[in-house]
């Protein structure tokens, strides 16, 4: 049995790490670990986490095992095709790239939309190294990341309506859409971009967005940014 000298949570087996905060725990015996049980029976107050994580290092092995054999399957395929393209190592980079953010998602305990808005990010990476892997055609800027734009405005008005009480703490995800849209802006300003329905699409819907959210929502806003930024 230990115990969690931070959060003070009992765990009725011998686990190193508290699975709430992470930090190490302190061993109950004697006296104190009759008492416990006295008090609380065998039922445990919180649940085992030890099996939690056994389960969690086979699922994470066990997709990682599908997607290696699947990768080497794909290679061999575009190997024997008379595809010449190395379409597979696209595949590969979507295996690794679901396979790092499963993990990222179960073994880090980082806020919610603090997950969604690095994951938006990265997606956009990709997004934008898929299309330079297959001819640099340009339309991960000029149609796939604009729509990644609007797609992470969508989920910040889901989960701040899914979560009235604390809907301030996404304010920092909308205003990362905010400044990826600006980022498309200018590139289209710069050239880089040459149709403007996507760039104006995103600079208006975010920018019409967070000034609602400021207005209406302006101490909840500024009680998070004082929050996170100690401003």
């Amino acid at each position: 049995m230990t115990r969690c000298p931070q959060c003070r949570v009992i765990l009725y087996n011998k686990t190193e790490t508290c699975p709430l905060c992470h930090c190490v725990t302190e061993e109950i015996g004697g006296e104190e670990q009759e008492k416990i049980l006295g008090r609380f029976g065998e039922g445990a107050p919180y649940p085992d986490a030890q099996r939690r994580q056994r389960f969690v290092r086979f699922a994470l092995r066990l997709v990682l095992f599908i997607f290696v054999i699947a990768e080497a399957l794909l290679i061999t395929i575009n190997y024997l095709t008379p595809i010449t393209y190395p379409w597979s190592a696209i595949s590969g980079v979507a295996f690794l790239y679901t396979y790092l953010f499963l993990v990222y998602w179960v073994r880090h305990d980082s806020g919610f939309a603090a997950k969604v808005g690095l994951q938006i990010l990265f997606t956009m990476l990709v997004l934008y190294e898929i299309d330079h892997m297959t001819g640099a055609y340009g339309w991960s800027l000029q149609w796939a990341i604009p729509g990644v734009i609007l797609f992470g405005d969508a989920i910040a008005f889901f989960l701040m309506m899914l979560n009235r009480r604390r809907w301030a703490s996404y304010t920092l995800l909308l205003l990362l859409m905010g400044g990826c849209s600006i980022f498309i802006f200018v590139l289209y300003f710069v050239g880089t971009i040459t149709n403007i329905i996507m760039p104006v699409l995103c600079i208006s819907i975010t920018g019409v967005y967070i000034f609602a959210t400021v207005t209406f929502g302006q101490r909840g806003v500024s009680q998070e940014l004082k929050r996170r930024f100690h401003i």
